[in-house]
């Protein structure tokens, strides 16, 4: 199964969305798909004890908020869905 990632962050040789995940199962959940993201771009936190992390700001699934999906993070994802990640990163100062 491919679900496809897009996100407002892009980090060079390492991150560049949009991205083809690939899972070894049929389906999984929105928040499992979270959690392999935020595992790819450490230290910035999606997810935080299963939860939405302060990191992450909008999530949406095939053009619709998250907040509109019944079952939430626990929504299945499926075989060639589009995953929008809204990212929030602090600015960094410098000198």
């Amino acid at each position: 199964m491919k679900v496809i990632l897009e996100s407002n962050l892009s980090i060079a040789n390492i991150f560049e969305p949009p991205l083809e995940l690939r899972f070894n199962k049929h389906t999984c959940s929105l928040r499992d798909f979270i959690q392999k993201v935020g595992d790819m771009v450490t230290p910035i936190q999606l997810m935080k004890d299963g939860q939405i992390g302060d990191d992450l700001r909008n999530i949406m699934v095939n053009g619709k908020d998250y907040f509109f999906l019944s079952k939430g993070l626990d929504t299945m994802l499926k075989d060639g869905d589009r995953v929008n990640l809204e990212i929030y990163m602090e600015p960094l100062g410098g000198g």
